[in-house]
């Protein structure tokens, strides 16, 4: 059967299924364990951004979004404009667009409720985890594994960030703001060495941050993310032609 096809055994009761629940919350820890140091980061970026480290922090459950949370925080300390802001992230994530097209075979007919919960917690992680479910499982156990996975991430963020915030003012003084996402880049370099568009992504973007860290109006992340992404795609798809 084609992947992505839609369950053979759905249900309609959708009660609480325990056991995929829990199932999905242990698969994706070793998903979820290199965010870890990010939510970090971003716990001290909040801690040494000038921002109420409180209202900040309330970015985690709100924003959830990594990448997109830990630019919103650096490009509002520097009193970027709203539209810088809010165009940064939603670049950043625009990808959880074609997460969602992706599933939605998986996921169709789902209850209301879900709808609005399900894309809450559909991050990089919980979305590898759900395409790599089988074709077979039922819905109800389909829904209780995303949701199982998605809980284990939102739990992790929030404690990653909270331990950044709490521990940011005993770093030391190198950790400065503005190195904050060619920090973010530099992982992301590291996570990615299995896939060279995903490294050259990285590390392009990583380059353009450190450079454009003067630009005003935190216009340097954008670019830096701009550009990261242009040449992580040119990178796929000259390797695409290569083979």
């Amino acid at each position: 059967m084609a992947s992505g096809c839609r369950s053979l055994r759905p249900v309609t009761d959708f009660s609480f299924d325990r056991r995929a629940f829990f199932a999905g919350f242990r698969e994706v820890i070793a998903l979820a364990v290199p965010g870890a140091p990010f939510g970090f980061v971003l716990g001290v970026v909040i801690a040494d951004s000038g921002l109420d480290q409180l209202a900040a922090w309330f970015s985690s459950p709100i924003v959830l979004a990594g990448a997109s949370q830990l630019a919103a925080i650096e490009l509002l300390a520097e009193s970027a404009g709203s539209a810088v802001v809010l165009v940064t992230v939603a670049f950043i994530n625009s990808r959880h667009v074609m997460y969602s097209a992706a599933l939605r075979p998986r996921f169709r007919g789902f209850p209301r409720w879900f709808r609005a919960v399900g894309p809450y917690v559909l991050l990089d992680q919980s979305f590898a985890l759900a395409v790599s479910q089988p074709d077979d499982m039922s819905d109800d156990e389909r829904m209780w594994h995303f949701l199982g996975s998605g809980a284990f991430l939102w739990l992790m963020w929030m404690c990653s960030t909270g331990a950044g915030v709490l521990v940011g003012d005993i770093t030391e003084p190198e950790w400065q703001l503005g190195f904050a996402v060619p920090i973010l880049f530099g992982g992301l370099m590291l996570l990615s060495v299995s896939n060279r568009a995903g490294g050259v992504a990285a590390a392009i973007g990583a380059t353009v941050a450190v450079a454009g860290a003067g630009l005003p109006q935190g216009s340097g992340v954008l670019l830096a993310i701009v550009l990261g992404v242009a040449a992580g795609g040119f990178t796929e798809s000259r390797t695409e032609v290569v083979r």
